[in-house]
């Protein structure tokens, strides 16, 4: 008996999707689930599903992605579905049987559901993620109402913390919690009531800060790290006290050193720490409490800025106390330390603050000078340079007694030379008879002796500057400008 081949069977026929009312025969090639599957039965036949091996054999392996899990869908294998943020994939035809059932499911992608915070309510599901308490929690069996962190139907997922804000005795924390206290947060370790951190049995200190509690008041109850302002100096709580003023080392820690400016000394004002106060220009920090001990008192009192007090001219009656500055002559001193009666420039009591001269007029006998005062003396003029009370010659006080310098040098026209006369240096002098007068130029300060200027006792004190060929007039003063001076 002979056999018909149906030529057109040679290859494969791709029909499709699977349908369970189409009859397929040998080498149809249908998909189903993802996959492809070659008929292989001799007999055409419909309603045997693509995973019957009798009719149907695996040709190329696939995926079917289905969304999230149905009920009453229906399920071949090699269908994918989410649930509870898990990928699965089907193992076999499948109706209402919810993953993670393994006979007709496997895991393909683990995947997790945040459903937010935790309720009692809920019924979670593996790989839920819930959150208690700032802390994200994993369900690993499905449940209801099994509080986190119940080991049996949740892991720690990601740790997390719920702030409560300020600490209340009334309030149930839990683990994890934060609450603030003096400005430290704390964290929960074991659920609690009314135990209050930092016991260290229910409380671990999360971060340290500061609560500001502005000026000290010793009826206040404070607490560790409450900050407290005290003579300008902000001081740290280290210990729970009431009436223990800082500085107390038991109670207090300074924080931040600052200053409080009491203006000028008061010797009834109870100072504090750190004040500062201001005594003839000169500001002094307050080292301890002290009252009517007056700067600069080692024992109570440093230096904080140097100033001075400018009281004026110096008075032999004035009480003069440290950095007191006074005129005196032409200068300025500074009070090395508190004096009476101690003229300027006593160096045991004063300093030079400022060089300066006192401009007061021509000398005369009999006349008190201070350093620094210049006089004007035969058309020159002079510094003193020591407090002294003229005596009749300036040439003696000048050269003998060496109370003075010379401050500016020019000529004088002093007249015809005379005998006995106090000269000094630059003047300007005549001999002989107009119109045909010698000029004559001092160059040393002296007393004149000689009845001539050539005599021998006296010659020496001169140098000519014009020989008989000069007259005599009212430019002489301008004149004498281009003649030159004597050093």
């Amino acid at each position: 008996m002979s056999t018909v081949i149906d030529l057109g069977k040679l290859r494969f026929l791709f029909r499709g999707d699977y349908n369970n009312g189409t009859s397929y025969e040998l080498n149809d090639v249908v998909t189903y689930g993802g996959n492809s599957y070659a008929y292989i039965n001799v007999t055409t036949a419909s309603g045997n599903n693509p995973d019957n091996t009798t009719y149907w054999s695996l040709m190329t392996r696939g995926l079917t992605l289905r969304g999230d899990w149905d009920s009453a869908t229906q399920y071949v294998a090699g269908d994918i579905i989410k649930l509870n943020g898990i990928l699965y994939k089907a193992k076999a035809t499948t109706t209402n049987h919810e993953p993670p059932n393994a006979t007709y499911w496997e895991e393909f992608v683990a995947g997790f559901n945040y459903t937010g915070n935790w309720s009692s309510a809920t019924a979670y599901k593996k790989n839920d993620v819930a959150m208690q308490n700032g802390v994200n929690y994993i369900c690993i069996l499905a449940h209801t109402n099994q509080d986190p962190p119940n080991g049996t139907y949740w892991n720690e997922f990601a740790a997390g913390y719920n702030d409560t804000g300020d600490w209340n005795n009334a309030t149930a924390y839990q683990v994890n919690d934060l609450a603030t206290l003096s400005g430290i947060i704390y964290k929960c370790k074991a659920d609690n009531t009314n135990q209050e951190p930092p016991n260290s049995t229910y409380w671990d200190v999360f971060s340290i800060g500061f609560t500001y509690t502005g000026a000290y008041n010793n009826a206040t109850a404070y607490k560790i790290n409450d900050i407290v302002l005290n003579s300008s100096v902000t001081y740290r709580c280290t210990a729970a006290s009431t009436g223990n003023e800082p500085p107390n080392a038991s109670y207090w820690e300074a924080f931040a050193s600052g200053f409080e400016f009491k203006g000028a000394y008061n010797g009834a004002t109870a100072y504090k720490l750190n004040d500062i106060a201001t005594v003839n220009g000169i500001q002094y920090r307050c080292k301890a409490a002290s009252t009517g001990n007056e700067p600069p008192n080692g024992t109570y009192w440093e230096v904080f800025s140097e100033g001075y007090k400018h009281i004026g001219n110096w008075l032999v009656g004035t009480n003069y106390k440290l950095n007191d500055i006074v005129k005196h002559g032409g200068a300025q001193y500074r009070a090395k330390q508190a004096n009476v009666g101690q003229e300027p420039p006593s160096a045991a009591n004063w300093d030079v603050f400022v060089e300066g001269v006192n401009f007061v007029g021509a000398w005369a006998a009999t006349t008190a000078y201070n350093v620094g005062d210049v006089v004007f003396h035969q058309g020159q003029q002079y510094k003193c340079l020591i407090d002294n009370t003229s005596s009749s010659s300036f040439l003696s006080d000048f050269v003998t007694d060496s109370k003075w310098e010379r401050f500016t040098t020019g000529t004088f026209y002093r007249g015809g030379y005379a005998d006995a006369t106090e000269y000094f240096k630059n003047d300007l002098v005549t001999t002989g008879s107009s119109p045909n007068l010698n000029l004559y130029i001092n160059i040393n300060d002296h007393t004149s002796n000689g009845a001539a200027i050539t005599d021998a006792t006296e010659v020496a004190n001169w140098m000519v500057l014009i020989a008989g060929q000069w007259q005599a007039t009212s430019d002489v003063t301008m004149r004498s400008f281009f003649y030159g001076i004597m050093n």
